[in-house]
């Protein structure tokens, strides 16, 4: 048997950006609208309050090993296997090194997400009081850390308010006093029904701030052993189906009109199946579904939702159907499944593929029209 060749894609820390890189025509502004930054050595354990300190989780790199150490009550949150994805980038935590790294793929703004907040997401059950700490902490590190470029970098802040619904107007209001423009929960925090009427007060209070709510892709450990890594994987890049479903059927999109919600980092071809089986499904049990919505699940799609990607030309074939005004491209540096290094030629297949106006839109005039970038 002959040798099997694989067009690997290298870790972006060996990338480097072709001279020539493909550009979009002068009026399309590249936005990437899914990125991440490494947050703050030690960021809890030093700006936790006191009464905090003596269970605040660890969380720094290893300057020798490169690993980032997540610990809690002695208990390790690195993912397996995945512990240092994107750490060999420096732009993962230097600034003028990830404004260098945008520049050189053409990037006018990104949209940052998490490095390993979301690791922390197991002890929503356990410390609900911790855990709304730390996404304090987080939030106001993060607005400082994106200051000095403020008009180019657009933090995502973490809201722990599906905790403690009563709750979520003042920390909305925190929030937009900071500066934030986007929020984001975790999408399946263990012991939270998302479809529960007791969670009302979130989504009206994310809804009167006119602030978009992300939902993100995340390490979730559901496989072990052998060829677990792969299958996490794959499992953890496409989630988004039955939380989609959860929040139309629930009819949280229906009573709460203005609310706005990004799928972040899934891709956009599931997007398309979705919508068919919701409208199957609408059709189908309608006299039997409660509560009986007024319009089809995909009404409250194209209406409010949207989904990033990074490289889905599936998805572009099909943007029709998912809807143009409902799809943002990124980067997401520094990950692995980032398409830094290579932006020109992803940018140039979506382009040519759905034409000037709809990519327009993709590359980044709906992630400017979203978050007013």
């Amino acid at each position: 048997m002959g040798v099997i060749e694989f067009d690997l894609i290298p870790v972006p820390a060996q990338r480097t950006v072709p001279a020539d890189s493909w550009r979009p025509p002068a009026d399309i502004r590249m936005i990437s609208a899914d990125d991440h930054n490494l947050e703050m050595d030690h960021l809890y354990e030093e700006r936790l309050p006191a009464k905090f300190k003596d269970r605040a989780p660890k969380f720094y790199r290893d300057k020798n090993t490169g690993l980032v150490v997540m610990e809690y009550k002695g208990r390790s949150f690195a993912p397996p296997g995945i512990g240092t994805i994107g750490h060999e980038c420096p732009g993962f935590w230097d600034i003028g090194e990830r404004l260098r790294a945008m520049d050189s793929e053409g990037i006018a703004a990104s949209v940052l997400y998490h490095g390993q907040l979301q690791s922390l997401n197991a002890i929503i059950g356990e410390d609900p009081e911790l855990y709304t700490a730390c996404a304090d902490a987080y939030n106001e590190w993060l607005i400082e850390y994106t200051r000095p470029a403020a008009k180019r970098l657009m933090g995502v802040a973490m809201l722990p308010a599906f905790l403690n619904p009563a709750t979520a107007h003042d920390q909305m209001q925190k929030l937009k006093q900071l500066g934030y423009r986007a929020v984001m929960m975790p999408s399946y925090p263990k012991g939270i029904r998302y479809n529960s009427r007791e969670m009302d007060p979130v989504w009206s209070a994310i809804e009167e701030s006119g602030i978009p709510l992300s939902f993100h892709v995340t390490a979730f450990q559901e496989f072990f052993g052998y060829g677990s890594l792969g299958a996490n994987l794959t499992r953890n890049l496409s989630p988004f189906r039955p939380l989609l479903g959860q929040l139309t059927f629930s009819g949280v999109f229906d009573r709460h009109p203005n609310l706005k919600v990004v799928f972040a980092e899934g891709g956009a071809t599931w997007v398309a199946d979705a919508l068919v089986s919701m409208d199957f499904v609408f059709r189908s049990y309608y006299s039997i579904l409660r509560p009986q919505l007024p319009q089809m699940p995909s009404y409250y799609w194209k209406k409010q939702c949207f989904a990033t990607f990074m490289n889905d030309p599936i998805g572009m074939e099909m943007i029709d159907r998912i809807g143009a005004d409902n799809v943002m491209w990124s980067l997401d540096y520094p990950h692995p499944e980032s398409v830094y290094g290579y932006a020109g030629s992803v940018a140039k297949s979506i382009y040519d593929t759905i034409g000037h106006e709809k990519a327009k839109k993709v590359l980044g005039g709906n992630a400017a029209r979203l978050y007013g970038l």
